[in-house]
């Protein structure tokens, strides 16, 4: 799912900032990530090995996807979580996608 261990380091922290970050409130979290924060957790957890191939791929798409695209509007914190840019991100976001196994029109919705 990705290519190297920097991409690897790169999600984990994504996924992190995603869970204890300020980026998303309670109330919209679950519907912007398709999971609660208790389920983004335990994925981070297990990072890169999964239980559920399908859970952590939407889990790491929404999380890239959301801190990236989603006004947040938390870039004074950003790097208080996340020490990438998001330039740096959408790189690993690019790659990721590449590499997901998305080869159905419905599977890249996530």
């Amino acid at each position: 799912m990705v290519e190297n261990a920097r991409d690897a380091g790169v999600i984990l922290e994504c996924l992190w900032a995603t869970v204890s970050g300020p980026f998303f409130e309670d109330w919209e979290f679950e519907t912007l990530m398709g999971f609660g924060r208790d389920e983004i957790r335990r994925i981070a957890e297990s990072w890169p090995t999964a239980e559920d191939d399908r859970a952590q791929r939407i889990a790491v798409n929404n999380a890239l996807n959301n801190l990236l695209s989603y006004p947040h509007n938390r870039w004074d914190v950003w790097h208080d979580y996340i020490s990438s840019t998001p330039t740096e991100i959408a790189g690993v976001y690019e790659r990721f996608l590449r590499n997901a196994k998305t080869d159905r029109y419905f599977d890249r919705l996530m």
